[in-house]
Parts: C-alpha cells; structure tokens; sequence
C-alpha cells in the first residue's frame, strides 16, 4: 500500500511539471490572466527579469482588484499560441500602438507583439 501512494505521488508531481513549456527565451513573463481579443487573445503577464519592460499597474478583473504586479505587459497573440501557459517566454518583440477603443486604466502598460 505505501508503495502504490509513493508511486501515485511519483506520477502527479510529473504531471505538474509538465503543465509548463521550458523557458526558451532571454525574457521570461509570468501569465496573470488571459483576455479575449477581436483576433485571438491578449495575455496579460509579469516580466520577471526585464525590469526595463512592463510598468507596475493594480489589475482590474471584473471590476474587483485582481492585485498590483511590478512590471505588468499585455502581449497580443492572435493566433492564439500561449492559451494555457503560465509562463510566456521570448527574445524580440515589438511594441504595438495603443487600441482606439482602450479601457483608461490599461493606457500605461505597454503592448507587444512577440516575433521570436
């Protein structure tokens, strides 16, 4: 019995790890929550170690504090690539112009587009 339950948690702890991509780029991002886009998704992350990208901004997430993040960026991705990731990494991006129709209190985080 207590070799079935090491061999049970054996297994779930593989499992776990593998919810996540390797890190294969110069800056990494933690994923805070995912937005739906006109074209794809727009995944809202944490740069963890670039402090010269991103800005700290509080998060608003149905109207309710979501929390406050040092360096906060909102990466578009139409094509849907990064759904269900908790961490985005990368080495070039662009920044994108800021959406006519943007919600004010988004208006200071930068927006990318990741191209490598």
């Amino acid at each position: 019995m207590k070799y079935i339950l090491v061999v049970l948690a054996g297994v779930s702890l593989g499992l776990l790890g593998s919810c996540s991509a390797p890190c294969n780029g110069h800056i990494e991002s933690k994923v805070l929550y995912f937005k739906q886009a006109p074209q794809g998704q727009l995944v809202y992350a944490n740069v963890v170690n670039d402090p010269s990208l991103g800005s700290q901004q509080t998060l608003m997430r149905d109207d309710k504090e979501y929390g406050t993040f040092p360096h906060v960026i909102i990466i578009n991705d139409p094509q849907m690539k990064f759904k269900g990731q908790r961490t985005v990494c990368f080495d070039e991006f662009t920044k994108q112009p800021l959406p006519v129709d943007i919600d004010l209190r988004e208006k200071d985080i930068p927006r990318i587009a990741i191209t490598k």
